[in-house]
Order: C-alpha cells, then structure tokens, then sequence
C-alpha cells in the first residue's frame, strides 16, 4: 500500500521539498508494517503544505493536508488501517486516525471506465 508524499512541498517558496525531505527518515518504519513510501510530484493540495495520501487498487485516494514531522506515526497507523480495508472510504471502511481527522482535504475515486 503506498503512501504518497508531496515531493514539491513547499512549493513556491525558496525551501521547495523541504517537507518529503524531513518527513522521509521519521517514516522508516512503515515499510515493515506494509506501508510503501512513494514521492509523487503533487496532489494538488496547494496552496496547503504538507501534503500526504494514501492509495490502493481499487480504492480511493485519501489526501491530508497541513501535515507536520509529528504525524508520522498517525500516517503509518492510517495506512495500515487503510490497507486492510475493503473498501477504503474514511470512517465508513476504516477509521482515521484523530491526529489526522480533521486534516483529510480530499477522497478522490478511482475512475471507471
């Protein structure tokens, strides 16, 4: 299950990729509990740093926004839960995590064709 984080974060600003650069070595855990590290070049939180989602096969993408060095550990529980969901609809298939519940920006559906 991939977690994606904003490789651009700030942008706009002199310190752009300041963000993914410091939250990298506080998520070294995560692969252990099955949670994939990938640096995307946005997910179109902006103006909003600090932006992270998690995404699967056949569910949706879950952003959150203004997240912070501390939340890592809050990222990796959400991604766990939200792997061993069916569904991976907030608060219906997993529960989010109360650090980052009020920071969830976006759930963006896979598309069907």
């Amino acid at each position: 299950m991939p977690l994606l984080v904003c490789r651009t974060c700030p942008r706009d600003r002199a310190d752009t990729g300041s963000f993914g650069a410091a939250l990298d070595p506080l998520l070294t855990g995560a692969a252990g509990r099955g949670v994939r590290v990938r640096h995307v070049p946005c997910l179109g939180g902006c103006p909003n740093d600090g932006n992270v989602a998690v995404d699967g096969p056949g569910k949706p993408r879950v952003r959150f926004s203004r997240i912070a060095a501390e939340d890592a550990a809050s990222l990796v529980e959400a991604g766990v839960a939200f792997d061993a969901s069916e569904s991976g609809l907030p608060d219906v298939g997993w529960e989010v995590p109360d650090a980052l519940r009020g920071r969830l920006t976006a759930v963006t559906p896979k598309r069907v064709e």
